[in-house]
């Protein structure tokens, strides 16, 4: 692949990167990716992007860096770290066998944004090399599972981004912050709107960026606000939803079960499976045969 389509890194002197393959979905503020990546040395170079590398397997990789003062430092990344790799830091990486990996990536304008929402005031990210964080280890294996069944949706993922840049400001910010837990919520109309809009378009690939515009209020405040007022974070809503009218469909039409996997938006039937029995315990042929 690449490096312009990937977002492993992007390297001046290779043409191609060792990647055995890689599947991405790149947002405006947001881009996410699962790669497996070939033992290779990838000479020092920078991102201009905040970076999370979440490690699948046994992971055996060597980094140097320049810190923003001057200084080398030099670190090994080892099965159950992550990585947190701010923007425009020179680095130099040896992998040294195969390994599976979730890739994230936020812009620094989203992460103005947030940190405006949170403190109103500019904040700063620690790079972290070896980092041991079960949250962002629980992010990646939910980026793993939506990518198993295709390519996650772009709420899902815009929700993803949401959530980590709250998590990275709290725990990995140059300085100490006390955040509070913000409970807001919508009002009636507002929420009536996000309601409305959601079910008027099951189908499509709904985005954060278009229920915050709806309602006029940024994608950080508007996801905090909506699961305080439904206790659902919006993609779980919107798959909530989805569930709700499969099973209609499964009750009151002929529609085969791929028909209406495909109808409601799901990237494939075995996710829309998976889906249907994570909120119903049940499967779509299971829930149709029983009525």
């Amino acid at each position: 692949m690449t490096p312009e389509k990937s977002l492993l890194c992007s390297v001046p002197e290779m043409n191609e990167l060792p990647i055995v393959f890689e599947k991405v979905l790149q947002l405006n503020t947001v881009g996410v990716s699962y790669a497996c990546i070939s033992p290779s040395h990838f000479p020092e170079h920078s991102d201009p992007n905040l970076k999370i590398g979440i490690p699948l397997n046994q992971v055996s990789l060597n980094v140097k860096w320049q810190t923003a003062s001057g200084q080398q430092k030099s670190q090994s990344v080892k099965e159950g770290h992550i990585s947190i790799v701010t923007p425009n830091l020179p680095h130099e990486t040896w992998s040294e066998r195969q390994m599976d990996m979730i890739i994230i990536n936020l812009t620094p304008g989203f992460m103005w944004e947030v940190a405006e929402d949170l403190k109103e005031k500019p904040m700063e990210i620690r790079e972290q090399w070896a980092a041991r964080d079960s949250f962002i280890q629980q992010l990646g294996r939910g980026l793993l599972t939506e990518f198993q069944h295709g390519i996650p949706g772009r709420l899902y993922v815009e929700s993803v981004g949401n959530v980590l840049a709250t998590h990275l400001f709290r725990h990995y910010c140059t300085d100490k912050l006390s955040i509070s837990n913000q409970t807001d919520e919508l009002s009636p109309q507002k929420l009536r709107q996000a309601i409305e809009y959601i079910n008027e378009h099951l189908e499509q690939d709904v985005t954060l960026a278009d229920l915050a515009k709806l309602v006029q209020m940024s994608q950080y405040r508007f996801a905090r606000a909506f699961k305080n007022s439904t206790g659902l974070p919006p993609h779980q809503y919107l798959l909530e939803c989805r569930v709700q009218r499969a099973q209609v469909l499964l009750a009151q039409t002929q529609l085969s079960i791929a028909e209406i996997s495909y109808y409601l938006g799901f990237s494939s039937q075995s996710h829309f499976t998976a889906t249907f029995r994570r909120f119903t315990a049940t499967t779509p042929k299971a829930y149709r045969e029983g009525l």
